[in-house]
């Protein structure tokens, strides 16, 4: 899971090297408070959800700011960095990495609450999106290397 504050590469993850399978779910917030990188993540939505990645939308008011993943049943990545170029090199961020089916299982249940809580994005919904978001989430991803 992902969430607000990620700046996704220019290719899905499922099309990155060493990835066999796409990631099962990328849950971000209806809100934000972040113009410009919200948009600019919103970019990448179509493109991710063409290659089998499901998005959902955290329900407003809430900013859901969690950043932790999980890989399989073994594997739980929790921290405060986001996933762009600037966090790694410019920012003081800590990451976990955890080996423990247990830490897993607990994270799992916080992921199924949030998913509980989220709406799905469709592929369509998405495309049917107005001119003005478009624009928007297109110039955002141009500027995103400077946020």
């Amino acid at each position: 899971m992902l969430s607000n504050y990620s700046q996704t590469t220019r290719e899905p993850l499922s099309a990155s090297p060493g990835i066999s399978t796409a990631p099962r779910d990328i849950v971000n917030s209806e809100v934000s408070d972040q113009f410009l990188v919200s948009h600019a993540e919103r970019s990448y939505y179509e493109d991710l959800l063409k290659a089998g990645v499901k998005i959902y939308r955290y329900n407003a008011p809430i900013l859901l700011h969690s950043k932790h993943i999980s890989i399989d049943d073994d594997i739980a990545v929790i921290g405060s960095s986001n996933l762009d170029i600037r966090s790694f090199q410019l920012n003081l961020e800590v990451t976990l990495i955890c080996y423990a089916p247990s830490v897993v299982a607990d994270l799992r249940q916080i992921e199924a609450r949030n998913l509980s809580r989220s709406k799905p994005v469709s592929l369509d919904e998405w495309e049917s999106r107005s001119a003005r978001e478009k624009l928007f989430e297109n110039i955002s991803r141009l500027t995103a290397a400077l946020q």
